[in-house]
């Protein structure tokens, strides 16, 4: 009788303590260490876009963040792809409407294609206060992010 008994504790405790571990995995945060690239795209948008806030900014496929910023009512939602055949630290951008393509087009490092090379000789900005100013008669749409 005492076998069963040692046994039936040992069963209930074993449940006692998997309860407890569950419960504190429920309640306890997970560690995480900082994105090295969220950061580096968070720090190259601030760079070209100054004065526009990061709004969102998710890792998408392939390796590309998917990119959300604001200024004033403006928004200006994009894919930030970083690699693909260009040299290390250079990026496609893939704007999400015309009014974003448009404004990323200015501050392209390319004339033809969409492209944030990552030493250029010149760094072309849009920053907020010029895009307020403007009055271009695409300003004030708003992007799908809405």
């Amino acid at each position: 009788m005492s076998i069963l008994r040692r046994r039936t504790f040992r069963t209930g405790a074993s449940f006692v303590a998997l309860a407890g571990v569950l419960a504190l995995s429920l309640t306890v945060p997970i560690p995480t260490i900082p994105d090295e690239g969220e950061a580096t795209v968070v720090r190259v948008v601030r760079e070209r876009l100054p004065g526009w806030t990061v709004e969102h900014i998710d890792r998408s496929w392939e390796g590309a963040f998917a990119v959300v910023t604001s200024c004033a009512d403006r928004e200006m939602g994009f894919q930030y792809r970083p690699g693909h055949g260009l040299s290390p630290n250079s990026a496609w951008l893939h704007p999400s409407d015309a009014y974003t393509r448009e404004r990323l087009a200015s501050v392209s490092d390319h004339w033809r294609h969409l492209v944030w090379y990552g030493d250029p000789a010149m760094v072309p900005t849009l920053s907020c206060e010029e895009e307020l100013a403007g009055g271009n008669e695409t300003a004030g749409k708003r992007s799908e992010y809405d």
